[in-house]
């Protein structure tokens, strides 16, 4: 606890005046003088500790206790000076020599004695004595007498009280147990029975009375083997404070005439008495003094052990006591920590195998005249979970004279790095021997240091040629050899350690092999490599079967010809060629006419024979210059492709054609059989014309190789690009159109249907419309025949039904009661999910609409299939949606069709209608429609209407309903209320409707 420094003044103060009044209480020789002096040692104490605010406290003491005996102020505090002057010394001393305060080693006792005992209190009793007889209190007689008084105090209250106040604080590192445990508990009673029984003992002796005799009692010497035993027990603290307190009781009997040496004279009893308690107080400091030796000793070898990595452990077998160092318990784990522990309960912590092993070993080196030590390895678990190997020594110290066992030492270290290597190196040898790749072992000048038994097979020379040979030379000329070179090696070599390539060379027996190379520098961990690893891998069959297996991808095996792969790969270099000289290339897809059954009739060999004939029969009417040649390239069974170089479409004709012609040649296969005729067909494509890549070059090939093949064989055909380029075109306008539905562009206009007669707004027909953002707004015409049969066009079928459905419900809830027409595109209608997606579609809108709906379906979409679309119909109508024929009259429908679908309307084809009042017969045909639909029940809507004229004819022909350019165009949504509005708010017709139907008409 940190105290100010007036308190450590008041402390020292009134400590040494109480040192002091205890010094009074002994033996004296005269005045100020005292056999034991205990301030002196409070003073060398506490100035090691507190400095400065001890020399104050002391001075203080020690002058107040001198006024109390009577000494003027002066000379008190010339005592107070000298009492202090002394430990001054002393204590300045022993700093500089960093002097411990445990006096654990020879050195700081030594330093202690010299300075604290003898110097000390020799220059303190040396200054008080000529202070004494300066102030006249002794003769110059009495100065040796007092001046070995003085000093002889002052070096006992050194030793006495000194000793206990330096060590104190620190605790005395024994017993080794742990506090609050009945074993620690134990240790300090023993102890403190140990200190009671050496003050006893001093008691006792310095009791017995004042006979000479008692000084030869066995007694006297008691206290101090009591204080060794002590001091070897627990330390220095204890032992120096009962030394403290034996000194003590000694010099008060003495005083008091009562121990030993009361009989003795006075100088000599002092004297006596001073030695006595010299050698008491000396006692536990020599003791502590070997004792740390000692201790010291054994920490450095353990701290040597710890620094090697390794862990020790004894076992006393008579005591059953086990000690462990650090590094073995941190080893070994719980089983060490066990003060009794058994010399096998370690083994608890052993991997199992090793423990099996261990166990018969250990019981024989404990059994009677065993042996004396035992070496093995095991395993032990690491924290982690892995097993670490260690290498345990046993060692048995003593035996008695039966031989058993009475001390066991062992030592474990850690050897996993060791096994490891021995592992790694097992490995590498046994891989240096047994690896397929060959390696040779050179210094950094080349010489040949090992070689492994693949690299002697492999250069087909003995080991033994091999080892001290220079392996530089041949080596730089193989390279040489290879096209590389021996500097490039070098550099390398120097800037990433290895080299590899591919090298020719010749084995000891003359035969060439190629060789693939690697010459690498083993890194050395300082310093420049010392070796070099050449590894060399055969590559010769290697490359030899990769060299047949690239003709084999290369070429037909039966022909000798390029195959399919081989020839795309010329046909690609032909195309580069071609773009730089201008010229053309003709590519052709030859098939052989029924070879199937020829071979089936002649058999697979001479089948065979039959497409070698052919094959050089082809490449022999090939033409070839100096700079390029045709080619020719069987691609399968029957079928060959051409390569031939032209000038013009008309050149190559004649080229195709002069092939067929060979082809057409009778086949001699040998002299016994009648001679084979064969035809083939040809395909082909013609570059630039046809620019495309040479993958789609033969496929287009083939494409004109099929229409000949369907149109009878034994003939040729060009490629159409023509054709192909309106297909891409078609297929770039989907795409469009694609485009066009997911950004919007297309829309909805909607043509009114008018009730002419009455003047009234019946509903309207959406009509789809594109608004191209280039080509402005245009008409179904021009984009819808292109996608009605795929699936784009179900897509937008599907979006022109939600969009006039929504457009449906806005009106309705404008106050608009009108029916919306759209046309149902006969793809769309028969998809299997149509009435399926039509019922989501109005499930949307929360007011039925459905009655408001109407699809209107071509004649000829309707009568495909009549029985499927009367299923259809009935589906949809009881969704409440009607149905009306579109374009009626032109399907050719006879009356049984039309009775048997349940339609709602008839649409008559505008092209009837627009006719009608300048042919008869289309009038006839419209009034035919007219009454038909009448007999079926159903409504007749005409289109069409262009004209004043063409109204009154249908209303004279009993056709009310009518919808065309002449009533009003197809309008924008938002344009609908107003045109309703305008139209039926006109005047109405009175008696004359076709008139007043006029009048409806020129409103629109």
């Amino acid at each position: 606890m940190d105290k100010s420094p007036l308190t450590r003044i008041a402390l020292v103060g009134v400590a040494s005046m109480a040192c002091a009044w205890l010094g009074l209480l002994t033996p004296a020789l005269g005045a100020f003088v005292s056999l034991f002096w205990p301030p002196a040692g409070l003073a060398l104490a506490s100035l090691l500790r507190w400095h400065w605010p001890a020399a104050i406290g002391v001075l203080t003491g020690v002058a107040a206790i001198a006024i109390l005996q009577g000494a003027s102020p002066a000379l008190a505090c010339s005592l107070a000076a000298a009492n202090l002057i002394g430990p001054s010394i002393a204590a300045w001393g022993l700093r500089r020599l960093h002097f411990r305060p445990d006096m654990a080693r020879r050195r700081d006792l030594a330093s202690f004695v010299l300075l604290g005992v003898a110097l000390g209190p020799g220059i303190s009793a040396l200054a008080g004595a000529l202070i004494l007889l300066g102030f006249g209190h002794i003769v110059p007689a009495e100065f040796p007498r007092a001046l070995l008084s003085w000093w002889g105090g002052d070096a006992l209250g050194v030793l006495s009280l000194g000793v206990p106040l330096l060590v104190l604080p620190g605790l005395p590192a024994r017993p080794r147990t742990e506090p609050g445990t009945p074993a620690r508990r134990t240790a300090w009673l023993a102890s403190g029975l140990l200190a009671f029984a050496t003050l006893g003992s001093a008691a006792l002796v310095f009791g017995l009375g004042g006979q000479n005799a008692a000084m030869l009692s066995p007694w006297l010497f008691a206290p101090h083997l009591l204080l060794s035993w002590l001091t070897l027990r627990d330390g220095l603290t204890l032992a120096s404070v009962t030394a403290a307190l034996l000194t003590l009781l000694a010099a008060l009997s003495t005083g008091v005439e009562l121990g030993p040496f009361a009989a003795i004279p006075l100088p000599e009893r002092l004297a006596t008495l001073w030695a006595y308690t010299a050698s008491a107080a000396a006692v536990p400091l020599l003791a502590n003094a070997v004792l740390g030796e000692m201790h010291q000793e054994h920490a450095r070898w353990r701290h040597a052990l710890e620094a090697a990595g390794m862990g020790i452990a004894s076992w006393d077998l008579v005591t059953s006591e086990h000690r462990a160092s650090p590094a073995w318990q941190g080893f070994v784990g719980t089983p060490a920590l066990q003060p009794a522990a058994a010399p096998t309960a370690w083994l608890e912590a052993v991997h199992a195998m090793d423990r099996v092993r261990l166990l018969p070993l250990l019981t024989e080196l404990l059994a009677p005249h065993g042996q004396a030590h035992i070496s093995e390895t095991l395993r032990l678990r690491r924290e982690g979970g892995d097993w670490l190997w260690f290498e345990l020594r046993m060692h048995v110290e003593e035996r008695d004279a039966r031989g058993l066992a009475q001390r066991l030492v062992a030592t474990l270290a850690d050897v996993t790095w060791k096994r490891t290597a021995e592992e790694r190196e097992r490995m590498s040898v046994s891989l240096f021997q047994h690896l397929h790749e060959g390696l040779l072992i050179t210094d950094t000048d080349g010489v040949v240091l090992d070689a492994n038994p693949s690299y002697c097979r492999i250069m087909a020379q003995a080991r033994e040629a091999l080892l001290g040979q220079r392996a530089t030379p041949l080596l730089l000329e193989h390279l040489r050899r290879s096209g590389h070179s021996p500097e490039q090696l070098q550099q390398a070599l120097q800037a990433q350690g290895h080299w590899q390539g591919l090298v020719s060379c010749t084995r000891h027996d003359g035969s060439t092999c190629e060789l693939q190379l690697t010459v690498s520098t083993m890194p050395e961990p300082e310093g420049p490599a010392r070796f070099q690893v050449i590894a060399v891998s055969d590559m010769t069959e290697q490359l030899r079967r990769q060299a047949l297996l690239e003709r084999q991808r290369q070429f037909d095996e039966l022909t000798g010809l390029p195959n399919r792969s081989e020839f795309l790969r010329r046909l690609e270099l032909a195309l580069a060629s071609s773009e730089q000289q201008g010229f053309m290339l003709c590519v052709c897809h030859l098939d052989l006419d029924n070879f199937a059954q020829l071979a089936e009739a002649e058999g697979e060999a001479r089948a065979n024979a039959t497409l070698r004939a052919l094959s050089q029969a082809l490449h022999g009417a090939l033409r070839s210059a100096e700079q390029w040649s045709d080619q020719l390239a069987r691609i399968g069974g029957d079928e060959f492709a051409l390569l031939l170089r032209c000038d013009s479409l008309a050149e190559a004709r004649l080229a195709t054609e002069r092939m067929l012609n060979v082809l057409r040649l009778p086949i001699y296969l040998d002299e016994h059989s009648a001679p084979l005729t064969l035809t083939a067909s040809l395909g082909a494509s013609l570059f630039p014309l046809d620019r495309s890549s040479a993958e789609t070059l033969m496929r287009h090939a083939g494409h004109a190789l099929y229409r000949v093949k369907r149109a009878g064989r034994n003939a040729c055909e060009f490629f159409d690009t023509e054709k192909r380029l309106r297909k891409h075109a078609d297929g770039i306008a989907l795409g469009r159109m694609q485009e066009a539905l997911d950004g919007g562009e297309l829309q909805l206009h909607y043509q009114p249907k008018v009730d002419m007669r009455r003047g009234r707004v019946l509903g309207f027909e959406a009509l789809l419309r594109w608004q191209h953002p280039e080509r402005g707004l245009l008409m179904p015409g021009l984009f819808l025949p292109l996608v009605e049969r795929t699936g784009l066009g179900v897509q937008i079928g599907d979006w022109v039904l939600e969009q006039a459905m929504r457009q449906s419900a806005q009106w309705l809830a404008q106050g608009l009661q009108l029916r919306v027409s759209v046309n149902v595109t006969a793809r769309h209608l028969q998809t299997l999910d149509f009435t399926q997606r039509l019922r989501e579609l109005l499930a949307r809108h929360p007011e039925p609409i459905a009655r408001h709906l109407m699809l209107e379906v071509l004649e000829s979409a309707a009568l495909a299939d009549v029985d499927a679309t009367h299923r259809l119909i009935q589906d949809c109508k009881a969704l409440g949606v009607s149905f009306a024929l579109d374009d009626f009259g032109t399907g050719y429908s006879t009356l049984t069709y039309l009775k048997r679908l349940p339609v709602d309307a008839l649409k008559i084809d505008r092209s009837f209608v627009q006719n009608m009042l300048i042919d008869p017969h289309d009038q006839a045909l419209v009034e035919g429609v007219i009454g038909l639909a009448k007999t079926f029940g159903c409504s007749v809507v005409a289109e069409g209407v262009e004209s004043d004229a063409h109204a009154r004819a249908l209303l004279a022909a009993g056709c009310e309903l009518g919808q065309g350019s002449g009533i009003a165009h197809a309008m924008p949504a938002e344009r609908v209320p107003e045109w309703v509005a305008a139209f039926e708010q006109a005047p109405s017709f009175g008696g004359r409707r076709a008139a007043a139907g006029a009048t409806k008409m020129g409103i629109a």
